[in-house]
């Protein structure tokens, strides 16, 4: 780890993920200049994530003057450890989540709750809006990783020590996933929740490899026996 930077560049990247928020409020006005859901609903979302990833580059390129690789960590080395803990701590989510689910989740709510705002329900739609929904889930899991992981985390981490930064960096992450409040409090705080077990354990993988590419996959493998069933056809 290189040396803790000081408070006031912690304060810019504070202001980076405040950033994050603003982009994700005011994206959905942009319906009432223009209907984008006519055209595609995952437009608007998906440009949402552009921005986000967009603004933490230019903080990565123009102000820490560094490439994308070393600003978000992410390189192909060692890519075979990189697959091995990525599997590792997909195993461990899907043995916290699944606990989660049935022995609080189930019981406080009678149903199975699923922390993606993303997920179709109703009917089955045709294969291409299946195919382009499967997508957006992938690409904005990858762009999660990238900056709340490989920028967010690994700055903390650099100012405290890894548990601290953990925990910090993924409050961070579940409330930006304020949104979910909208279905009630009691689910909205239980997918909140979800959110930050599931971005904890994922985090866990770069903290291993210090590489993002480790949490990219991990992610991937994560959402996806949800995004699996979207694209067959099976929510």
């Amino acid at each position: 780890m290189e040396g803790r930077p000081k408070t006031s560049y912690l304060v810019l990247v504070f202001l980076v993920y405040i950033s994050w928020l603003i982009i994700d409020h005011f994206m959905p006005f942009l319906n009432r200049l223009y209907d984008f859901r006519s055209v595609n609903k995952w437009i608007i979302p998906a440009v949402r994530m552009a921005l986000m990833f967009l603004i933490t580059y230019l903080f990565v390129r123009i102000y820490e003057k560094k490439t994308f690789a070393s600003g978000f960590n992410f390189t192909f080395q060692r890519f075979g450890k990189n697959i091995l803990w990525a599997f590792v701590f997909f195993v461990s989510a899907g043995v916290v989540l699944m606990g989660y689910q049935f022995l609080i989740v189930k019981p406080l709510t009678k149903k199975v709750i699923h922390a993606s705002g993303v997920i179709s329900r109703g009917d089955i739609k045709p294969f291409y809006e299946r195919l382009i929904e499967y997508l957006y889930i992938v690409y904005e899991g990858i762009i999660e990783v990238f900056i709340f992981i490989g920028f967010l985390l690994d700055r903390l981490a650099k100012k405290w020590k890894w548990p601290a930064a953990l925990i910090l960096g993924n409050i961070l992450f579940a409330l930006w996933h304020y949104s979910y409040w909208s279905k009630g409090w009691l689910e909205g705080s239980l997918m909140i929740i979800l959110t930050f077990l599931a971005g904890s354990i994922i985090s866990l993988s770069y903290i291993k490899t210090e590489n993002a590419l480790s949490p990219v996959i991990c992610h991937t493998l994560v959402d996806s026996p949800a995004s699996v069933r979207i694209l067959l056809g099976l929510m």
